[in-house]
């Protein structure tokens, strides 16, 4: 099939034609997100790109550039879960995909998830209202189309240094903390070299006498012996802040050492505080959970089990435990496997949902933290 086929096929709900443009499309797609998000995030922004296909491909001018415009919709998607403070994307032509302009910056290939293909021919073929409803948003999370078709760029990504940490966190905390390190090092050997000359520095800015010496002499003394408590001795001129005041008994060659200021005894030094006891260090802050897809369309004989699966993803940090709800149903029986756990940070689980009943029924599951809800829909 050309690309102009595929397209037609997808526009009209063919559902081979999405797989068409899967087997054709998705290995590229998933080693291009996988260069700029960790592997969860990276086929997550594949499922929503295939999503957006089934909703926006029919405003596509030119249907024989199929490839670029899912690269695009891709590109956009990593942006989006990369965060809103992107700079302005300045690209020369929309189908344009960042990181690939040059083949040799061309990133290594990834595998594909095994579990991706079945999601991604299950959202775009989920016709019940809460699976159009799905496509829709994601649709509209997509961003703004221009003439031809293509998305318009949503932002620029983040350097290639930004992506090796997104995949490599704990690397890029343990440079961090060490850039750290060194600046508080280098701070410490600047402010010890300077301290020395400060208090000479500062007694003469206030006119006062220059300190004395290591050995207890006064510069500029007449004797070198060193004085008991290393003050200047009695032949030291007096300070030029004072003046002899009459009637006051003293001789016009004795300084009056009572506007003379005397220097003061040094302080006892302080006892040394008890140096605090370290705290416990604090938990790890806890993440979210991410469910994808979050429809299962279920199709099966009348009385024959059928059953269906969507991850969860834990994205900020770890999950300690999780729990997945539903209530029983008439007529019917749901299985779902495993029910509960605890996943670590970028961690994920697959779940599986089995279904036998004799009549078509819609119902859902709760998964909680987040209250996040995933429908089934299960149909004869």
């Amino acid at each position: 099939m050309q690309d102009r086929e595929v397209v037609a096929a997808i526009v009209a709900g063919d559902a081979d034609g999405v797989a068409e443009a899967y087997d054709r499309y998705a290995a590229s797609l998933y080693t291009y997100c996988c260069s700029v998000l960790p592997g969860p995030e990276a086929a997550e922004a594949v499922l929503d790109t295939f999503a957006v296909a089934a909703a926006r491909l029919p405003g596509l001018r030119d249907p024989d550039r199929l490839g670029a415009w899912l690269h695009a919709v891709a590109r956009n998607e990593c942006l989006r879960q990369l965060g809103p403070d992107e700079p302005g994307y300045a690209a020369g032509a929309d189908s344009v995909v960042p990181g690939l302009e040059d083949p040799d910056d061309e990133p290594p290939a990834a595998t594909l998830p095994p579990e991706l293909r079945g999601q991604v021919l299950t959202v775009c073929a989920d016709n019940s209202p809460a699976g159009r409803a799905h496509r829709m948003s994601v649709a509209h999370r997509a961003g703004t189309f221009g003439p031809a078709g293509f998305p318009k760029p949503a932002g620029s990504p983040r350097p290639q240094w930004w992506r090796g940490a997104r995949r490599r966190p704990r690397l890029a905390a343990a440079a961090a903390v060490a850039a750290a390190l060194a600046v508080v090092a280098g701070l410490t050997v600047v402010m010890t070299a300077g301290g020395a000359h400060r208090p000479q520095a500062a007694a003469l800015r206030l006119g006062g006498a220059v300190p004395a010496s290591a050995s207890g002499t006064v510069p500029g003394s007449a004797s070198g012996a060193p004085t008991p408590s290393g003050s200047a001795p009695a032949s030291t001129p007096a300070s030029p802040l004072t003046t002899p005041t009459p009637g006051s008994g003293s001789s016009p060659g004795t300084p009056d050492t009572r506007g003379t200021p005397q220097p003061s005894a040094s302080p006892a030094p302080s006892p040394a505080s008890p140096s605090p006891s370290p705290s416990p260090s604090s938990p790890p802050a806890q993440g979210h959970l991410r469910v994808a897809p979050d429809t299962l369309v279920l199709m099966s004989a009348t009385g024959q089990p059928a059953s269906g699966s969507f991850k969860l993803t834990a994205t900020g940090g770890p999950v300690s435990h999780f729990a997945i709800k539903f209530a029983a149903v008439a007529g019917g029986q749901i299985r779902v496997s495993p029910t509960g756990g605890s996943l670590p940070a970028n961690g994920s689980v697959v779940v599986t949902v089995t279904v036998t009943s004799k009549v078509a029924l819609d119902t859902h599951l709760t998964v909680e933290p987040g209250n996040l809800i995933v429908t089934v829909v299960f149909k004869l």
